[in-house]
Parts: C-alpha cells; sequence; structure tokens
C-alpha cells in the first residue's frame, strides 16, 4: 500500500545502509546522527522503492532548473541499469542506464528521468562547467507517472511503472544499480549520498553531478518471492 507507512514491506526484504553518520547529541540538543536506508521492490507491472529517514522535510527543491533538481535542494535519487548484458565494469553508460530523480517543488511531486544513452538522439543534454560537458541522452519529465507518499516524519515511498523506465526484469538476472538522496536548504543541493557509490563529495560541479557511474553501482538480483 502506497502510504509512507512502511510496515507492510515483507519481513525479508533487504533495507541497504546510505547514511548512518554522525553520533547523537548531549541533552540540550535536538541534534541526531543520519539514519537512512532504502529498498526495491516489484509488484506486478510496478516498480516500488522506499526511502527510511529522519529528515522530514528532505524533499524540498526549488526547481529552479527544471532539468537539473541535483543542484536545487533534496531529492529521492534511483540509478540503473536495465540492461543485464552491459559490462558490469562499464566507465561509461550504456543503452539502459537510467536516473531518477523525485523531489517536491512548491509542494508537488516532480520527477526525471535522465536516459545516459539513447540509440539516435540527434540533441542531447549538455551538462557543463568550466572544463568539460557530461551529455545525457533524454531528460523526460516523468512527474504524472511516479506516484510519492510519505508519513510526514522521513519514511519515503514511491511506485513508478515498469514501463515507464522500459525495464523488463527477470527472475533470477543480475543487474547494476545505486539508489540514495540529495540533500539541501531547498534552493541549493549540499549533499549526495548513496548505498554503493560513495565518490559523491562534490556539490559544486555540474557534470560531476549530472554524471552516470555504473562501475561504482552495486549488484541488484531479482529474486521472486
Amino acid at each position: 500500500k502506497l502510504d509512507g507507512q512502511l510496515a507492510d514491506w515483507p519481513a525479508t526484504t533487504q533495507w541497504l545502509s546510505i547514511d548512518r553518520r554522525g553520533t547523537k547529541a548531549n541533552f540540550n540538543s535536538d541534534s541526531r546522527p543520519y539514519d537512512a536506508s532504502a529498498a526495491l521492490a516489484i509488484v506486478g507491472d510496478q516498480l516500488y522503492a522506499a526511502w527510511r529517514t529522519n529528515e522530514k522535510d528532505l524533499l524540498k527543491n526549488s526547481g529552479e532548473t527544471p532539468q537539473a533538481l541535483f543542484k536545487t535542494g533534496g531529492a529521492l535519487d534511483l540509478m540503473l541499469g536495465t540492461n543485464p548484458d552491459a559490462k558490469a565494469d562499464r566507465a561509461e553508460p550504456a543503452v539502459g542506464d537510467l536516473r531518477l530523480l523525485v523531489a517536491e517543488v512548491s509542494g508537488k511531486t516532480t520527477a526525471r528521468l535522465y536516459r545516459a544513452r539513447v540509440p539516435g538522439t540527434q540533441d542531447p543534454v549538455a551538462f557543463s562547467s568550466p572544463w568539460r560537458t557530461v551529455n545525457i541522452d533524454a531528460v523526460e519529465d516523468v512527474s504524472e507517472q511516479v506516484e510519492l507518499a510519505t508519513d510526514g516524519a522521513g519514511h519515503f515511498e514511491l511506485r513508478i511503472p515498469l514501463e515507464v523506465l522500459g525495464w523488463k526484469p527477470s527472475p533470477s538476472q543480475v543487474y547494476r544499480g545505486d539508489i540514495g538522496l540529495l540533500r539541501g536548504d531547498g534552493q541549493h543541493t549540499t549533499q549526495r549520498v548513496y548505498w554503493s557509490n560513495k565518490a559523491t563529495a562534490i556539490t559544486a560541479d555540474v557534470p560531476s553531478e549530472a554524471e552516470l557511474t555504473p562501475r561504482l553501482w552495486g549488484t541488484v538480483e531479482v529474486v521472486r518471492e
């Protein structure tokens, strides 16, 4: 049930640790360590993803640059290689490699799907800095296809049709992927943290924040239950 209440996720769910840094504060402070984890599930023709955090305002994003939600605040971040035949150690993204970013802009769910490589693309979207450019072949607005729910306390749950992702997962098949989140102040992104890729400290270089690096993703195996 898509309601942000995560108790109905199966007991066998593998919650992936994203960020547990920090220490508990003294009695006179509300500060506490991060406690962020996430999980994925396929139900019918839908992909579900859930994030457990203690950050209720995590998703606030100005959306000032719609194609670059990764620069303007917080977001949920899912990266997936939908082609099981692509090389696991590929340094460059391949056809089927994608990224889904989901944020809240003016209180509304806003989602962008980044397809790194789309055959036949003549005019990719360029993300540039003074020293290099990263091209993403397609950036799609999938806000209408993503359903998002929260418990209001830092747990988030979304679903998106597999068809929108162009993914046809098969049981026992192994894919590459990563899951994480972006933190910010509602106007700027200040931190990027993930389950697998830990080389994400940079938040002041557009190409670095836009690129997909499959060789640093983890292994995602589809298991029938």
